[in-house]
């Protein structure tokens, strides 16, 4: 009787700590995930105007905005490079 009640127990035990082990964990909460928003507002409002992490933030959508122009600029050279190659492919057959 008493090594059944062990054997039970200690499955028991096993099973319990396997299935703790295996368990997908639980997401953060809303309000952990507001709370630490909320200190990197202050802490981002308590840094002086000129400081790394301000200036990256100022200047990030700028670029952006400077990357896409320049894409669309190369795309249109891309075009045009493909016309004129073209262009002297075919005069070069005509030859």
């Amino acid at each position: 009787m008493g090594r059944f009640l062990l054997t039970v127990t200690l499955a028991g035990t096993a099973f319990f700590v396997g299935y703790q082990l295996l368990a997908p964990r639980r997401p953060q909460r809303a309000g952990f995930a507001a709370m630490r928003r909320k200190m990197m507002e202050r802490m981002m409002d308590a840094m002086p105007e000129n400081s790394p992490p301000k200036l990256v933030t100022t200047i990030l959508p700028r670029l952006q905005k400077q990357n896409e122009q320049i894409l669309v600029l190369l795309n249109e050279q891309n075009e045009l490079l493909r016309k004129v190659l073209l262009k002297d492919q075919a005069g070069s057959r005509q030859r």
